[in-house]
């Protein structure tokens, strides 16, 4: 079971890791508020249920062994999609709404103010 998990677990961090880094970009620009509904989307919208329906409903309780869709690595598979849903509508977020002109302009301006 668990070398099943590994391929997905790699494909999760991929998707993590770049999601995080989008989430601090948002966070440095201070638009906080616009996370969470990506994150409900992501994650409960389509990562949780997915993951149910794969581990739970598809092959009706059984535990299969032979496909990625089902028991734990079908739990594991349907979190990763939201992972990936969540990484994907953060950059659809920062490629189209950051005006880094205007970002740099305000960074400038915050460090000017906190030279002695």
């Amino acid at each position: 079971e668990t070398s099943k998990l590994i391929p997905l677990l790699s494909i999760y961090v991929i998707g993590d890791g770049i999601q995080s880094t989008l989430n601090g970009i948002i966070k440095a620009c201070g638009r906080q508020c616009l996370i969470m509904p990506i994150v409900i989307i992501a994650y409960w919208l389509i990562g949780a249920p997915l993951g149910y329906f794969f581990a739970f409903v598809r092959q009706e309780g059984i535990m299969c062994e032979d496909t990625l869709e089902c028991g734990v690595t079908g739990l594991v598979s349907g979190l990763t999609v939201g992972t990936w849903v969540h990484m994907l509508l953060l950059a659809i977020l920062v490629a189209g709404t950051t005006n880094w002109k205007s970002e740099a302009r305000k960074a400038r301006e915050r460090n000017e103010f906190n030279e002695p």
